[in-house]
């Protein structure tokens, strides 16, 4: 480990690998690292009995996996997660990821002594420089596959498929149609909604549990038929083809004798 890097260094270095993952959402990004500053190390604490001071004394992923596991199973706090915002194990999640990308790296982790040495004080204030006001983020956290999904879970999932009805709304006119075979419902049964299915480019399967969806990027509007195909095509369990690959296979309009 390089010992030249400081609290303040690991704090940066995590914040700047949040914002690229949260698209300059400066909130979201300073709720994430409040949590694991000032809160994850004394829940430890209190719950496991670690000697941690800090988040970033914790240098090994499977440690930071571990306690994320414990927390998910503890009788009580895991009802104590299940209604934060962000929920504990959604940081320690963050926290593993940032690890296990930093470890192809030089790793900026900071040592016991460091910490002692430096005294910084712990705060989710961020320079303008690190984090970028975000002009329109439409960026959120799915909850994990197979799990109950609390209120702010579902609101989330709410505002994701939201924005990206709204984008796609922006392309067509004000209209929402199937982006694989155009079919606009609303024009067809003349209903005034925004009755369309919504597809994952990249199916939860696929996904390490608690993720970033872009609503631009990684979802896109389908009708029931082509939702249905675009998995069916793949073999189904959990797998599908791409938007391209559907395409590709669509005939259009057939006139059946």
């Amino acid at each position: 480990m390089n010992s030249t890097y400081t609290y303040d260094k690991q704090h940066n270095a995590f914040a700047k690998y949040l914002t690229e993952r949260f698209d300059g959402d400066a909130d979201e990004v300073a709720n994430v690292i409040e949590t694991a500053e000032l809160i994850i190390p004394n829940t430890l604490h209190e719950y496991f009995g670690t000697p941690y001071k800090s988040i970033y004394e914790i240098h090994e992923i499977d440690e930071v996996e571990e306690y994320r596991r414990k927390i998910k199973i503890h009788p009580i706090l895991k009802n104590i997660d299940m209604n934060e915002d962000p929920r504990y194990s959604e940081v320690l999640k963050w926290y593993r990821l940032f690890l296990k990308s930093a470890s192809s790296q030089i790793s900026p982790i900071l040592t016991p002594s460091e910490y002692e040495q430096n005294n910084i004080e712990q705060t989710s204030q961020f320079t303008e420089n690190t984090i970028n006001s975000k002009p329109l983020c439409t960026i959120y956290l799915e909850g994990e596959a197979g799990e109950a999904q609390e209120k702010i879970y579902r609101e989330r999932n709410k505002q994701l498929r939201q924005a990206c009805i709204d984008y796609y709304k922006s392309l067509h006119g004000g209209r929402i149609v199937c982006e694989c075979c155009g079919f606009d419902f609303a024009k067809t049964y003349d209903i005034n909604d925004e009755y369309i299915e919504i597809h994952h480019l990249l199916p939860f399967s696929q996904t390490e549990g608690e993720h970033p969806v872009d609503a631009v990027k990684d979802l896109v509007p389908l009708c029931a038929n082509c939702h249905r195909m675009i998995h069916h095509g793949m073999g189904g369990n959990g797998n599908c083809m791409s938007l391209e690959d559907l395409k590709k296979i669509y005939k259009g309009n057939i006139k059946y004798e």
